[in-house]
């Protein structure tokens, strides 16, 4: 088990990464893989890409070294409604929106609002991957948005930068069982913020594995099956203009 395209990368255009678009691609391809997605995070994080960066992305070849580029983000949750930082007519741009909540950008940390503010993030057509849930100090009640999540036909992230937090290995293994027993499709990301972490998510393959998390339904394993989902994704919000 392997995966094909990595789908949550950071580049150096936020100043808590360390590597360039080129230097993600170059070690993209020396991983073997197909494809990755460019997901820097949105403008309202302490040190997140301008709103002109996301802007501008189709300037970004769709190609380099054998490796297919997505243009993303990893927006943040601001709100208990859900509300992300970069509007509509950005977001019809990207292949691809990861919604995360970080700290100190959401400041509500109970558990109520954290349940609300990610069915909120589900709720939104442009949105199409919970990034991270199972790290932090952003509990949340777990069967409800994950029924939510497979309701709205998203997908969750498995994370691997997930298990150097503490506690987050347990939290990350009760959301996968759960997302097993719905049938929940998930993708797994390296959440790489140096370019030599591209593609590296072991652990996470590991967890997958040992609980027999059905490999149908990790959507980046399989290189044409990940760009059929960014497929049908462009042809759903199109019918939205």
């Amino acid at each position: 088990m392997n995966i094909q395209v990595e789908v949550h990368c950071h580049t150096n255009v936020v100043k808590h990464a360390y590597s360039t678009i080129i230097e993600a691609v170059q070690c993209a391809k020396e991983a073997g893989l197909r494809g990755v997605a460019i997901t820097d995070h949105g403008p309202e994080l302490f040190d997140g890409a301008p709103l002109l960066y996301f802007r501008n992305m189709d300037l970004i070849s769709d190609e380099m070294y054998g490796v297919r580029i997505l243009r993303g983000v990893e927006a943040n949750i601001l709100d208990a409604d859900g509300r992300i930082d970069l509007p509509p007519e950005v977001l019809g741009r990207l292949d691809w929106v990861i919604a995360s909540i970080h700290a100190p950008e959401f400041e509500a940390s109970d558990y109520e609002a954290c349940t609300s503010a990610y069915l909120g993030a589900l709720d939104n057509p442009y949105v199409d991957m919970l990034g991270h849930t199972g790290r932090g100090r952003f509990f949340y009640d777990y069967e409800t948005v994950i029924e939510r999540l497979v309701e709205r036909e998203k997908i969750m992230e498995f994370n691997e930068h997930s298990f150097d937090k503490p506690g987050a290995e347990e939290r990350c293994l009760e959301i996968a069982k759960l997302c097993k027993k719905y049938g929940a499709r998930a993708c797994v990301g390296s959440d790489a913020h140096f370019a030599a972490a591209v593609g590296e998510v072991p652990r996470t393959l590991q967890m997958l594995k040992e609980i027999d998390y059905p490999e149908n339904l990790i959507l980046n394993l399989n290189a044409d099956c990940f760009y059929d989902y960014i497929e049908n994704r462009k042809h759903r919000l199109a019918k939205l203009k």
